[in-house]
């Protein structure tokens, strides 16, 4: 894949990431926001709001780097990718246990609430994922010399 190809990638993912965590902010900060951004799965959780900051900006930073063809570029955008699968995997992680514990110990005093479960740091991974299976090779074949 070209390089332009990972600087559009980097930046549209690094956008996303930073669109979504500015809203979680505002959804926890903003009285009444947070009913109406329930509905579009994006909860009000500032702690959340803030790691999605952080892994947008290091897409972004990614992305000017490759595009003033800065050596170590990529690497920003491979930060990027496993900072996002790294808490997708977290939140999926999260998911289960609450799911297995209100399986098991749960009386029904527990609700769920659809934006609570998918969260966008669950669902953005899937941009991360779908890079990996892309540029993986290039990816393992830059750590690993053969």
């Amino acid at each position: 894949m070209s390089t332009v190809q990972k600087v559009i990638f980097s930046w549209l993912v690094g956008f996303l990431y930073c669109l979504f965590g500015t809203l979680q902010i505002l959804s926890a900060i903003v009285p009444g926001l947070s009913g109406i951004l329930s509905h579009y799965l994006i909860p009000s959780d500032i702690v959340s709001g803030f790691v999605l900051w952080v892994i947008g900006a290091v897409f972004i930073v990614g992305a000017q780097e490759m595009h003033a063809k800065i050596a170590g570029g990529e690497a920003y955008l491979y930060v990027g990718m496993l900072l996002s699968i790294a808490f997708g995997f977290i939140m999926l992680l999260d998911l289960g246990a609450v799911g297995i514990d209100t399986l098991f110990f749960g009386e029904g005093t527990t609700t769920w609430s659809v934006s609570q479960m998918f969260v966008p740091m669950l669902y953005l991974a899937v941009f991360s994922l779908i890079g990996f299976v892309v540029w993986g090779r290039g990816f393992i074949a830059d750590i690993i010399p053969t």
